[in-house]
């Protein structure tokens, strides 16, 4: 019977030996990593601020990239940059327009025609797209 105990208090203090050696190698991680590992982004760098289906998986959509406005068209097998717009309140009042009376929140798509609107108009009204 006292081979019994023997064993168990001696499984038991290398599993309490092994926890505490891991947990202390996650509180030095921790500790000397800073923010950088694991940190949660607080905004998103690339944002969908709309898009239009212009054909059978054919996309234009207005991205906003690190504080840049970009026309893209995509397909399934390309990417391409059609202009940027670089007036920061005429996208607004674009995104406004397209949204009007609606509640829309950043990286969800807008309908479909209300999309064409503010990526055509856009581009137009700049004059920044490229054929």
């Amino acid at each position: 019977m006292f081979e019994f105990w023997d064993s168990l208090i001696r499984m038991v203090s290398a599993l309490a030996l092994v926890l505490a050696l891991m947990g202390g190698l996650v509180f030095l991680v921790r500790r000397f990593s800073g923010t950088r590992l694991c940190a949660p982004v607080s905004t998103p760098i690339v944002q969908v601020l709309g898009s239009g289906y212009i054909g059978p998986r054919k996309t234009i959509s207005l991205v906003s990239v690190a504080g840049e406005f970009l026309i893209v068209g995509m397909t399934p097998t390309d990417l391409v940059s059609l202009g940027h717009i670089t007036d920061r309140e005429q996208v607004q009042r674009f995104l406004s327009t397209a949204t009007a009376g609606r509640s829309v929140k950043p990286g969800n798509s807008s309908a479909h025609h209300d999309a064409q609107t503010l990526v055509g108009g856009a581009a137009e009204a700049r004059g920044d797209y490229v054929s």
